[in-house]
């Protein structure tokens, strides 16, 4: 009897099934849709600084910066934003006029580009104008950086034919780079009264080396010092002759 019961109670153990395992689950990425990010027109900002190296022939290299700036709208005469998202552009041409003598260049990864000159002395002294144009350029995202111009005359004294130096110039505001759109928006017959300023119009500093440590002249237009930055002080601009600054200098000037 025990035997027979045993029997059949392994029998019926035998016929129950085992669980079938659950199906396993595999991890796979699902292709995200494609995000096409807008692409922007900007207008751009064309600075230039001029590192001044004197002798017979004096070297001065070129070195300009291009980022994005303010807009103008025509229809409505007013200053428009950068637009949101706006780089500095990484590419394009620049072209650069210094006294005639003419060179080009393609913007680096910096938005900078570079031309060096070789400028007889008596060319250097006589006086010097430049100018700057970066021609503008599209991406392949379809990002537009339109062209700017930089113009300037470039403002020196007899210190730079003995030290090196470096010329900077303060950049303008919206207003001055379109004043020429304003006025002609502003005029009835849409024909401009005004023109927009050269580069110098904020300002230009031409910071020498000298034994003494830097010196810093501040010009403004039309070309005069207006103060000497020297041994952590501003002085009037009439001084500027006591550092055998002679070019640039304002006798009337009471700073």
């Amino acid at each position: 009897m025990f035997l027979h019961s045993l029997t059949h109670w392994l029998r019926k153990r035998s016929q129950v099934k085992s669980p079938q395992p659950r199906p396993s689950t595999r991890l796979r990425l699902e292709q995200l849709e494609d995000r096409v990010v807008p692409s922007f027109t900007t207008n751009t900002y064309t600075n230039a600084t001029v590192q001044i190296t004197p002798g017979f022939t004096v070297t001065e290299k070129v070195t300009v910066t291009v980022t994005p700036f303010q807009g103008f709208d025509s229809s409505t005469g007013q200053i428009t934003p950068i637009p949101a998202g706006a780089t500095a552009p990484t590419s394009g041409t620049v072209l650069f006029n210094l006294n005639d003598q003419m060179q080009s260049a393609t913007l680096n990864s910096s938005g900078q580009a570079t031309a060096t000159f070789q400028v007889p002395l008596l060319a250097f002294l006589a006086g010097q104008g430049m100018i700057v144009q970066y021609l503008g350029t599209t991406d392949s995202s379809g990002d537009v950086w339109e062209g700017s111009t930089f113009l300037a005359p470039l403002y020196k004294n007899w210190d730079n034919v003995l030290f090196a130096g470096m010329l900077t110039f303060n950049q303008l505001t919206p207003q001055q780079v379109y004043a020429q759109e304003i006025s002609a928006f502003q005029n009835p017959s849409g024909t401009p009264t005004t023109l927009s300023p050269g580069n110098t119009a904020q300002g230009e500093q031409d910071t020498i080396t000298t034994p003494i440590g830097p010196v810093t002249f501040n010009y403004i237009d039309p070309g005069t010092i207006d103060t000497i930055t020297a041994l952590g002080r501003e002085w009037p601009g009439i001084l500027a002759i006591q550092l055998n600054a002679y070019a640039g200098i304002s006798l009337s000037s009471s700073k």
